[in-house]
């Protein structure tokens, strides 16, 4: 009965009608289910031959079906020896031929899919027969263009290895490269299944074959998707602790697992640090021998170690030292590669390398600090960042004279910003203990001209970093080389362009007051500015506009306050050869500038200096009055423009003024000379000169008054050439002259006789009332309150020269208010001569 059926079924099969040969497969398979125990096992091969026959159907519907059916049958009903004999074949002709045979890729994919069903079904005796074909029908399959059979074929492949381990082991390696293509397939799934069947294929094939994917699994650390990452990291951790040749290929992997503890996502970090510690664990259990001293001994966990991080065991940090030498050149190389991404993973390897290292990574520091400068300034701030890092690390692991010994050599002869940033973060990881013996070594060369004499906003913040992790790690044992760090920071804030670095060289300055236990900055520069002052008075006489020198003594003037009281003959030593008149005028430019806002009307700085009579002298007369004397060219008026601010600042005239030139002596000392020099300065071509030098005069009038030096003589000096810039082309210089004119003679010198001095009162007034009738009627006002003021001295004269020249006013009403004023004056005799109530100050 049963040969009638399937004999029935198998004719069908042969029929032109697709219907009829799809309906004879599913019946024959249900057939087959249903009397598997009663059919013989002649009948069941001859079903199966028929159902394989359709495998080369015409009809797509046809070999799909046939397809499913026989991996239906294969799953379900007892494994038959015969049914692999004609299988095989079969498949090996559909998928394992050079040319496509199948075009149809779901039913392509339905036959891996009985090829997978068979892998798990026959016996590990049964199928190192056929092993052959089996991986030539997977080395085409494996680079499929159709996504889920390369999924499908990397399954298989991977079960296959575990099933036949031992004789998988020859043909693993022909799967390798197929395998590979499908690690950097567009869809992530596709990646993390190629990941992970290579991670079996290799465990129970050919362990040579870690060379070839090594560096194709260390790309997939840049995938986008964290998941092939942690797929990458599942395959790393399971080799580390059951490939059977791990010991050959441990520099090989360390570098995959190292660089994923400080991967971004949690989760992959945290299976990494998991799979790692295991393999430290099993590493440990099988170097037990080996390890007993270390394990017995240094049980104690470090005193000095990074607080944020937990320390790996003992068989982590005995991997990673044993295979440095192997790991460390490539990492350096890797650390400038031209991709970002590259150099990403290498400066987070390196993190994780020094960490498990500690220590040991003494022997390679040289090389691995050389690859840290030049990643230090590496344009993603994440390299720089994790640079940084590990240059931390490195201070807690390695004692400060060892790392001194190779870091301030390689700075001696062109230090760079880089080199600094590295090694202030060393500084910052270090030991107190260690690094307070290194400190004067340290100190000193920091200090060095050629170190802290840089104008780089870059490098001169990680300069004052090192600085800052100095004061930061040892604290007050920093006393020792307080004066080298104050010179650094005195010379960055001198040298700095930029705002941010100078507030950073303050921010120092306050630490360093801190630990120096100075109530201000004050009192810190007090402490350290006469040594300072010294060495840059050594080298004065060849300072130029860019000389550092030059930089660095105009800082001090500006920061140290009163600080520089005690030290103004040494400034003006300086100030004397800096300020030569032969000098680079714009040094002597900017030093005046200097020299007015900061020292010559600062009171604070004066009044308590012992010898700032001699220094203001000293000042005016060889410093000032030098580059007051006339010389051609535009160079030249600006230097007087400068000089003449300088001594318009020096004399200072607010009311409660408690400058130097109040004494007598002092001023009477710059006198004699000064004077002619103002005299010619008020004729001088530049207007601004011009316009400062008539306010400088009413300056020195205002103290000369005070120290009693105010004399006829003086005046009669002064008034016939202040009297001709009335005539100045510039409005702001006339009306400087005429307030220098009104505080010349109001009030009158204590020897000043109005009758012997006739002459010059009249010529004055003739000079005056002539602006009377100016053609500017602001300048009409002011001149006719100036001769109020200074018609007081003789109204009578004045009277006499307005009625003689009457008829030549334009200015009716300004002559009829002034001969009205000299009436009042003239009428009033109770009244001093020197006062009036219609006085009005000209400004």
């Amino acid at each position: 009965m049963a040969d009638i059926i399937v004999t029935k079924y198998c004719s069908a099969l042969q029929s032109e009608d697709r219907k009829k040969k799809k309906e004879a497969i599913k019946e024959l398979s249900k057939f087959l289910h249903e009397h598997d125990s009663e059919i013989e096992v002649t009948e069941k091969v001859k079903i199966y031959k028929n159902i394989l026959r359709c495998f080369n159907d015409k009809a797509e519907a046809c070999r799909e079906l046939a397809v499913k059916e026989l991996t239906s049958i294969i799953s379900s009903l007892e494994q038959e020896d015969d049914y692999f004999t004609y299988l095989m074949p079969a498949l090996l002709q559909r998928l394992g031929g050079q040319e496509l045979v199948e075009p149809s890729e779901e039913v392509r994919l339905l036959q891996v899919y009985l090829l997978h069903c068979v892998i798990n079904k026959y016996r590990p005796t049964l199928l190192p027969s056929y092993l052959s074909d089996i991986i030539q029908i997977l080395v085409r399959t494996l680079v499929d263009p159709y996504p889920k059979i390369k999924s499908e074929s990397c399954e298989c492949a991977a079960h296959l290895s575990e099933t036949v381990p031992k004789h998988f082991y020859v043909h693993s390696q022909s799967l390798i490269l197929p395998m590979l293509q499908s690690v950097t397939h567009q869809h992530y799934k596709v990646r993390i299944v190629a990941i992970t069947a290579i991670g079996k294929v290799i465990q129970y094939g050919n362990s040579k074959s870690v060379d070839t994917v090594i560096g194709h699994l260390a790309e997939r650390l840049f995938d986008q998707i964290p998941m092939v990452r942690q797929a990458v990291v599942r395959v790393t951790g399971m080799w580390l602790a059951e490939l059977p040749d791990r010991y050959s290929y441990f520099h090989r992997l360390l570098p995959l697992i190292l660089t994923s503890l400080t991967d971004e996502v949690p989760e992959v970090r945290t299976e990494a640090v998991m799979l790692w510690e295991e393999a430290g664990k099993l590493y440990m259990q099988e170097n037990e021998h080996d390890l007993k001293d270390e394990m017995d001994f240094l049980t104690d966990e470090p005193v000095h170690y990074p607080p944020h991080e937990t320390r790996q065991n003992l068989g982590c940090r005995t991997l990673v030292s044993r295979h440095l030498c192997k790991i460390v050149p490539a990492l350096v190389r890797e650390l400038e590669d031209w991709l970002v991404d590259i150099r990403l993973k290498a400066s987070q390897l390196l993190y994780s390398l020094v960490l498990n290292a500690e220590t040991h990574i003494t022997h390679h520091l040289e090389k691995i600090l050389d690859g840290m400068y030049r990643a230090s300034g590496d344009e993603d701030k994440r390299v720089v960042i994790n640079v940084e890092n590990a240059a931390e690390l490195i201070g807690y692991f390695v004692p400060a004279d060892t790392y001194c010994k190779l870091v301030l050599p390689t700075m001696e002869d062109s230090a760079n910003a880089r080199q600094l940033h590295v090694f202030a973060a060393i500084l910052k990881g270090s030991d107190r203990a260690t690094l307070k013996e290194k400190l004067i070594d340290i100190g000193n060369f920091l200090k060095r001209a050629e170190i802290c004499w840089s104008k780089e906003a870059v490098y001169q913040i990680n300069l004052l970093n090192c600085c800052c992790n100095l004061m930061l790690v040892c604290e007050d044992d920093c006393v020792v080389i307080g004066y080298q760090l104050f010179v650094i920071m005195v010379s960055v804030l001198g040298l700095s362009t930029q705002e941010f670095v100078s507030n950073k060289a303050l921010e120092c300055l306050q630490m360093l007051q801190s630990i120096e236990t100075c109530l201000s900055l004050e009192v810190l520069f007090k402490k350290y500015i006469e040594p300072m002052l010294h060495e840059l008075q050594a080298s004065v006489d060849s300072w130029s506009l860019c000389s550092p020198e030059r930089f660095i003594f105009e800082a001090i003037l500006t920061y140290s306050g009163s600080a520089i009281g005690p030290h103004l003959q040494t400034i003006s030593e300086i100030l004397v050869i800096c300020l030569k008149p032969e000098k680079d005028p714009e040094v002597k430019l900017k030093m005046f500038t200097i020299l007015s806002n900061n020292i010559v009307n600062n009171d604070e700085i004066l009044k308590d200096a012992i010898d700032s009579g001699p220094f203001l002298i000293k000042l005016v007369n060889d410093v000032i009055m030098p580059n007051l004397v006339w010389r051609a060219g535009r160079t030249a008026e600006a230097i007087r423009t400068s000089g003449i601010s300088c001594l318009y600042a020096a004399f200072q005239s607010s009311p409660d003024s408690t400058s130097p030139f109040c004494v007598p002596g002092i001023l009477a000392a710059v006198m004699k000379q000064l004077v002619p020099l103002l005299l010619t300065l008020v004729e001088d071509s530049s207007k601004k000169t011009r316009l400062i030098t008539c306010r400088t005069l009413c300056r020195l009038i205002r103290l000369l008054r005070i120290t009693g030096l105010h004399t006829a003589e003086f005046v009669h000096q002064v008034y016939p050439v202040v009297l001709k810039r009335l005539d100045d082309v510039s409005d702001d210089v006339r009306q400087a002259s005429v307030t220098t004119l009104v505080k010349l003679f109001k009030p009158l010198p204590a020897d000043y006789c109005v009758e012997v001095s006739f002459t010059h009162m009249d010529a004055l007034l003739s000079g005056m009332l002539i602006h009377l009738d100016d053609p500017e009627p602001g300048f009409q006002h002011i001149m006719l309150n100036a001769l109020k003021q200074i018609g007081e001295v003789n109204p009578k004269i004045l009277q006499e020269k307005i009625n003689t020249c009457t008829h030549k006013f334009r200015n009716v009403e300004g002559r009829m208010e002034l001969v009205r004023y000299t009436e009042r004056l003239l009428g009033d005799t109770s009244s001093p001569v020197n006062a009036s109530s219609d006085t009005v100050t000209v400004k």
